[in-house]
């Protein structure tokens, strides 16, 4: 996963944990093929770097935020089948395998699926490496996630309706995104009000949907480059109402983060608690009403 607006693109993502190389439905393990993500969007180009940062667990905000609120609101239980989209090196996709379910974890970066089966995992997850708009084929989920990936997914729309077609009738899917309101690329920056003794967010824009290039090496000159997508709450969850999902739980997470003591120190643990870095929405599939 990644910090700050480090984090997916178009296709999915999550770190895993280093193990045998599953062998079922996992599509050949040699050579990275070619990104499958719509529009070209996904973090194929970095692959090596963001397995670097991430590697087998996550960096620390993933292990100490992202990783256990996760699972307190999505409750894997042991023996679901879940389906984890953007699950890059598969950390999220690890996490929910020791709580016993069966994951499938795709992704359209293929060196990413490649670094995923590399690392070990207590219960055996499937890997494909495919855009998460193409799910057929794959079975049907007791749950879904999509772990900071969602902002770095061009055809939101899509990726939810084929997500909702392949949940079971009262199936959840739980999405985690840097917070629209306060987290937006080139957007959105601290400021210090000195007089007041405070840290304040400056937003320039939050309604207009906005496609943002961030360059993954900044200062370097021949960077790659991603996008992440902005939306509005509003905008983000249209995609969930319009596939007929219905909206059952909702979190706003912290920094866990304390600053060392210095002269804005109070400031700045005062501002982490003010403004979340993530927003958690918990989606449901309704049950099937049956016909007269």
């Amino acid at each position: 996963m990644r910090s700050d607006f480090h984090r997916k693109p178009t296709g999915s993502r999550t770190p895993p944990r280093p193990g045998p190389r599953p062998t079922q439905g996992q599509g050949p393990a040699a050579g990275p093929r070619p990104d499958r993500s719509q529009g070209g969007t996904s973090w194929e180009k970095s692959a090596d770097w963001y397995d670097r940062i991430l590697g087998e667990r996550g960096s620390e905000l993933y292990q100490a935020v992202v990783i256990p609120q996760s699972l307190a609101l999505l409750k894997p239980q042991k023996g679901e089948r879940i389906l984890d989209l953007g699950c890059g090196q598969g950390v999220f996709s690890r996490a929910m395998a020791d709580k016993g379910a069966q994951v499938t974890g795709v992704d359209a970066a293929p060196t990413l699926i490649v670094k995923a089966r590399t690392y070990p995992s207590r219960t055996p997850i499937r890997y494909y490496d495919r855009d998460a708009a193409q799910l057929a084929g794959l079975g049907e989920f007791d749950a879904a996630s999509a772990i900071l990936c969602l902002q770095n997914m061009e055809h939101l729309d899509t990726v939810i309706a084929a997500t909702a077609t392949v949940l079971k009738p009262g199936g959840r899917m739980l999405w985690v995104l840097n917070h629209p309101a306060f987290r937006i690329p080139r957007q959105s920056s601290w400021g210090n009000e000195e007089e007041r003794k405070i840290q304040y967010r400056r937003v320039d824009a939050y309604s207009s949907t906005l496609g943002i290039p961030i360059l993954m090496h900044p200062g370097k000159a021949d960077s790659e480059s991603t996008v992440s997508f902005h939306r509005s709450f509003e905008t983000l969850t249209s995609s969930g109402f319009k596939a007929g999902l219905t909206m059952s739980g909702l979190g706003e997470w912290y920094s866990h983060k304390e600053s060392q003591p210095g002269p804005r120190a109070r400031a700045e643990n005062r501002a982490r608690k003010e403004f979340p870095l993530f927003l958690a929405l918990l989606w449901q599939k309704p049950h099937v009403t049956p016909t007269a």
